[in-house]
């Protein structure tokens, strides 16, 4: 493995390691700011209790997550310095100072929320607060989409000039021709997937539990979390499409290995799974004429870009066209299961009454992790060898020095002990916080 390509797997690590501590952050908040309005709503001790308990664990993982994200950074400065030049003298650094900025107001808003409860008399200051910090949350999380989407569709600056910096627009980047499409889609896979989570957690504490005022804390959350999922699941799929197409027009070697074009063409198959062979497609099932028709509604677009357009020496690794359509595949997957979940509201059945949903439920959240991650896998890899897409490849951008080997696998075996001892706390901290509740919840939970 040379340097450049153990910067590129150091950094993958952490990144997959943190969207984990972020995507359950996302979703605890979500959550706390929904039992702040039916708190408000319904008056019920029940989503008193559960407030207080997830307060507890969103800070842990905002905690962790900080620290986190902390790592990042100096990764992005340590192992990308080549990347990190280019950052300071575009208008990209902006982004990064808007960031900045959402993390201090969600951070304020956090201390009030979490250590001045009830200090203030007016009764919708609970709710409040917790929306400006799930506001710094997902607005911090837009700025680094941004980013990323930014190296995906560069611009603000001469890209033709490279390596000079030349017409510089300072704030171009916060608008790419990528940005609407990432950022959308970014944000409703991070909110689906924490939902589909914390639905898994819950579930599978109804399961368990035998305590009954225990039991009606659970079935609020997981009733809660399969309407979100329901909802984003929905959404997933459009924003999914619109990235998709967005990807047809902005970065068509990518598109190509997508689907694993290996010729320009009209009347595209669309392949599943499978390779290329003497650039010929093997061991996959082909769907006649399916792509070309998805890309002709998607963007108008009847011949679709091969590999062969472009130098072999720029292509991503074709593993792409697998990850990818293991991602789609597994969004289906995950569809048809929230669809039996929605027929049981739309039939007002108690879908928690049947244990199979429930042990599916389990199931669906840890793979809903798996997808997300495969989505991320999808997009990076796809965009390699380049850093900035057909500007600077990570060749030219990445840190060469050895002294990088050691610190790096130490953050490895870190990240290895860190993410699954978050989570053990997760589970204690929620357990231990509701020990000493001033009431049971009452039957009014049930009604949720």
């Amino acid at each position: 493995m040379s340097m450049a390509e153990f910067d590129r797997f150091l950094f993958a690590f952490t990144v997959g390691s943190h969207i984990i501590l972020v995507t359950m952050s996302i979703s605890i908040i979500l959550l706390l700011t929904i039992l702040e309005g039916l708190k408000l709503r319904r008056n019920n001790s029940a989503y008193a209790d559960l407030i207080h308990r997830l307060k507890r664990v969103f800070v842990i993982f905002f905690g962790i997550g900080t620290a986190s994200g902390i790592v990042m950074a100096m990764e992005l400065v340590g192992l990308f310095p080549g990347f990190m030049t280019v950052v300071s003298m575009t208008g990209v650094i902006n982004l990064f100072y808007a960031e900045v900025f959402a993390f201090f107001l969600e951070t304020i808003a956090l201390v009030l929320y979490v250590y001045f409860e009830g200090v203030f008399k007016w009764k919708y200051t609970d709710f409040v607060l917790s929306f400006v910090v799930l506001s710094g949350t997902l607005v911090s999380a837009v700025f680094i989409t941004m980013v990323n989407s930014w190296m995906n569709t560069p611009n603000g600056f001469n890209t033709a000039d490279f390596p000079s910096i030349t017409g510089v627009s300072p704030w171009a980047p916060f608008l790419t021709p990528s940005t609407f499409a990432q950022v959308m889609h970014v944000l409703v896979t991070t909110i689906f997937t924490g939902a589909m989570m914390m639905g898994a957690f819950f579930a599978y504490k109804y399961l368990k539990d035998t305590d009954s005022g225990e039991r009606i804390l659970d079935r609020i959350i997981v009733r809660i979390t399969s309407v979100t999922s329901i909802v984003g699941i929905v959404l997933a799929g459009l924003t999914g499409t619109n990235e998709m197409a967005d990807v047809l027009v902005n970065q068509p070697l990518k598109y190509a290995a997508f689907d694993l074009n290996y010729n320009s063409g009209s009347n595209m198959p669309e392949r599943l799974f499978g390779g290329l062979q003497n650039g010929n497609f093997v061991y996959g099932l082909q769907i006649p004429g399916l792509q070309s028709l998805l890309a002709t509604i998607e963007t108008g677009k009847t011949v679709l870009p091969g590999l062969t357009q472009y130098p072999q020496s720029t292509w991503p690794p074709l593993l792409v066209h697998t990850t990818f359509d293991v991602m789609v595949a597994g969004g289906l997957i995950l569809g048809v299961f929230l669809f039996i979940v929605f027929l049981s509201f739309v039939l007002r059945k108690d879908f928690l009454r049947y244990r199979f949903i429930l042990y599916a439920q389990i199931l669906a959240g840890a793979f809903s992790l798996i997808v997300y991650e495969l989505g991320w896998v999808t997009d990076e890899v796809g965009r390699q060898p380049w850093i900035i897409y057909q500007v600077m490849k990570v060749s030219k951008a990445a840190n060469y020095s050895t002294g990088l080997l050691i610190p790096g696998y130490l953050i490895v075996a870190f990240y290895l002990v860190l993410v699954p001892l978050t989570f053990y706390f997760f589970f204690r901290i929620y357990n231990i916080s509701g020990i000493h509740r001033e009431s049971k919840p009452n039957q009014e939970g049930v009604a949720y």
